[in-house]
């Protein structure tokens, strides 16, 4: 089958669900939101970078105080604009430019001047900086693997000796999603428990649709290994029935 296209799905999604796309809260629906809900949001990143910070802290690095801060996958802010808040710089990318577009107007309504923002691509060309903390959290899990997997890479790779990784992915979701794989090919058949597609077909979900890929954790457990000293700390997620891992960890090769 072929590789959807993610990138024009986000930018359909920036235009008229962007703050529902990044937190999937019916409150947040819309292309803009009340004074009410847009506070919601944004103290639901406030409470989600201070917990992390927190957590490295105890588990990890006692010192952290990032200077240089990477959120890939940044969006409307709401996880930038608060590590914005705890480092130096903080540098937000993404792949749609309405997105960065709003993210900027967001910073200027809060009053955020450090933040720089640049619109991604799979090799990540515009990132040339190292980085004293590297964030990305439900984000990868919307980007195929065989695409996702080079872009985790590169995160680690744009980590500073000494800096921090906060990597997150999903792996598995439940059975009640399974109806969301009967365009995938027109014949399967089951080999033991696995399921393997005969004759693929294309892709016909509209475009500006949110998909959810799942990672190989072996794969990634072999990556973080080339770079990471102890410990390492994963995290089990779940959001609606998705599960997900974040990686945590400091990069010491």
């Amino acid at each position: 089958m072929a590789q959807r296209n993610t990138d024009k799905d986000w930018e359909i999604l920036a235009q008229t669900e962007p703050y529902w796309s990044v937190l999937s809260s019916d409150e947040f629906r819309g292309q803009s939101l009340s004074t009410q809900g847009k506070t919601s949001f944004f103290l639901s990143g406030d409470e989600y970078i201070s917990n992390l910070f927190g957590f490295i802290r105890k588990y990890i690095r006692p010192d952290f105080r990032p200077q240089n801060s990477l959120d890939f996958g940044c969006g409307v802010g709401r996880l930038l604009l608060p590590i914005a808040q705890h480092s130096e710089r903080a540098v937000g990318v993404d792949i749609a430019p309405e997105m960065l577009r709003l993210c900027r107007q967001n910073a200027k309504e809060y009053g955020i001047e450090n933040i720089e923002l640049i619109q991604s691509d799979d090799t990540l060309s515009g990132v040339t900086d190292k980085f004293d903390f590297v964030n990305t959290y439900i984000v990868l899990q919307h980007i195929p693997p065989e695409r996702g997997g080079q872009i985790f890479r590169r995160l680690q790779e744009s980590t500073k000796l000494g800096g921090i990784a906060s990597l997150h992915v999903t792996y598995a979701k439940e059975r009640r999603f399974f109806r969301h794989e009967e365009g995938a090919a027109r014949y399967y058949r089951r080999e033991g428990s696995r399921i393997i597609d005969l004759i693929e077909s294309s892709d016909h979900r509209q475009t500006g649709s949110i998909t959810m890929y799942d990672y190989d954790l072996n794969l990634l457990m072999a990556y973080v290994s080339e770079h990471a000293g102890h410990p390492v700390v994963v995290l089990p997620t779940t959001h609606d029935g998705h599960l997900g891992a974040q990686f945590i960890y400091e990069r010491v090769r």
